[in-house]
């Protein structure tokens, strides 16, 4: 008996991975692009880009929510985590109107950010400008161990 040996490239069985993967998420949750850090799976139709950034006594946070109104964001805020909720609504075209290409994302979003240091809901800070939700969350001061002072003996 003789055996041949097939070479294969290792790529050749991860070439489709990518789609078996969407794939098999979409047949399972439905049609969603992937699930965060928090498992809530998070729809395709709105995903805003999202920084946070640490700093020494507080968190910047800044979300890009562009054709959301004001009044259509919802922040919650708890010790370790923040909740944004928005939407971006669709809006109806006159009868003399047609879209030939659309690339706007609509719908409703909710994120939840947990925080790894506690916060101070109650200082935080907020402006929407330009598209734009910028927080500032101040963090709550640890036993400031810096601050120890030395006594000097006489």
């Amino acid at each position: 008996m003789r055996f041949s040996i097939i070479k294969r490239e290792p790529s050749y069985f991860f070439e489709n991975i990518h789609e078996d993967l969407n794939r098999f998420l979409k047949d399972t949750f439905g049609d969603i692009e992937y699930i965060d850090k928090t498992n809530i799976p998070v729809l395709k139709a709105f995903r805003p880009a999202l920084e946070v950034k640490e700093k020494k006594d507080k968190y910047s946070v800044k979300i890009e929510l562009p054709n959301v109104n004001k009044e259509d964001i919802d922040v919650d805020l708890t010790k370790n985590s923040i909740s944004i909720k928005a939407e971006s609504k669709f809006e109806e075209c006159k009868e003399d109107e047609n879209i030939k290409t659309s690339e706007f994302r609509y719908g409703h979003f909710t994120r939840v950010i947990p925080l790894e240091h506690e916060i101070i809901p109650d200082n935080a800070k907020s402006e929407f400008k330009n598209g734009v939700l910028h927080i500032e969350l101040p963090k709550v001061h640890e036993d400031k161990k810096d601050d120890v002072k030395k006594l000097k003996i006489d």
